[in-house]
């Protein structure tokens, strides 16, 4: 699913500098293909949060704080870290030494307007997701309090919190628009609040997904999700009157609807990959393809180089690379050249930086996985 919401945001940017979105009939579904970040949102709330459901509801020790922020700092820094000098040295980010480039460094470019797209444009949704990285084990924390075993309670305040989100955006957006609280975690919150929601509800019902209809009828066809999600992303694409370009022109209502129907088409994308997944079934092998997965392995390289690459690809003609040309050929050497700079990513610095990530339980084990005992630890 991480792959197919990297190719997604790929596909939705090279249509966008090519034409595609705003001049092809079929550019009405291209230019709705960012929900690809709404698919990384959800993912990102059931991921991260369902340990900490699993842990409570289950009666195991809590996570710990330290090594879940560790092996989130090994997960995101350095790559990104990584990328935006390489990038900056060798492919060019307009305005970014220039400007102020720490605030990219710092995950902090957001909150101003005039940096908000400043480095690596796509990652102002990396900004947020790291506000939800920071805020998660505050949530979990007060959720779980409010909550305890009572998942049905838990359910209920997740869905607050996502309502109040939503409310916020939209008092926003009738207000006449707050450009730098609107590209933050107060106004996306919904989005990861589903994905908690989707996790909260696969601990509780984990193993007896049949005593469910919903969640049964998921086990045995897993198509019907997938179903439902393009009819509800077609009504998003043609039926909400939205814009199709980069910068989207929104009504109140629009604005409202897309971010609502985009989490509901999510939600159905995720759900066969979430409930039943011991089913089997074609789509669940579709998804558990080698190749696909292993380019969700490399997803966050992809992410984070296909934007720049592609400013580049657009200014060297790579729509004439190849003999399909137009927007096929652009896309096809945008993915060539971001798989294989997520690749080296991935090889070279995300799985290194990885291999930290139990640092102090291998310190606390013997080679044979025995725990030392005190005196073994102190010398």
């Amino acid at each position: 699913m991480r792959a197919l919401a990297a190719l997604s945001i790929v596909l939705t940017h090279t249509a966008g500098v090519t034409g595609f979105n705003t001049d092809n009939v079929f550019g009405a579904f291209t230019a709705r293909l960012n929900m690809g970040v709404t698919l990384f949102f959800l993912l990102s709330g059931f991921l991260l949060y369902r340990p900490f459901v699993a842990a409570r509801l289950e009666g195991r020790p809590p996570i710990a704080i330290a090594d879940y922020t560790r092996r989130r700092v090994l997960r995101i820094v350095p790559a990104y870290w990584v990328a935006l000098l390489v990038l900056a040295l060798f492919v060019g980010l307009p305005a970014f030494w220039d400007g102020p480039w720490w605030r990219s460094f710092s995950f902090t470019q957001i909150y101003w307007p005039e940096s908000t797209v400043q480095g690596i444009f796509p990652t102002w949704t990396l900004c947020i997701e790291i506000s939800f990285y920071l805020a998660l084990p505050f949530l979990a924390a007060g959720l779980g309090r409010l909550a305890g075993r009572r998942w049905k309670v838990e359910l209920a305040l997740i869905g607050a919190l996502a309502a109040a989100s939503l409310a916020l955006r939209t008092i926003l957006q009738a207000a006449g628009g707050s450009y730098v609280l609107q590209n933050t975690l107060a106004c996306y919150l919904g989005w990861f609040g589903a994905g908690m929601a989707l996790a909260v509800v696969s601990v509780a019902y984990a193993g007896r997904e049949d005593d469910v209809g919903p969640l049964a009828l998921l086990a045995r066809r897993p198509w019907v999700a997938w179903v439902a999600a393009a009819v509800v992303f077609v009504f998003v694409s043609k039926g909400l009157g939205l814009s199709r370009g980069f910068f989207i022109v929104y009504s109140d209502w629009s604005y409202l609807g897309e971010h609502v129907l985009f989490a509901v088409c999510a939600a159905l994308l995720l759900a066969p990959a979430i409930f039943g997944d011991t089913a089997g079934g074609w789509l669940r092998d579709a998804l558990a393809w080698r190749p696909l997965a292993w380019l969700g392995l490399v997803s966050y390289g992809i992410f984070l180089y296909h934007g720049p690459l592609l400013i580049e690809l657009k200014e060297r003609d790579a729509e004439e690379w190849l003999p399909v040309g137009g927007l096929l050929s652009l896309t096809l050497v945008t993915i060539v050249l971001a798989v294989a700079c997520a690749a080296a990513s991935y090889y070279l610095v995300e799985r290194p930086a990885l291999s930290f990530k139990e640092r102090r339980r291998r310190r606390r084990l013997s080679g044979d996985g025995v725990p030392r005992p005190a005196s073994a630890r102190a010398r």
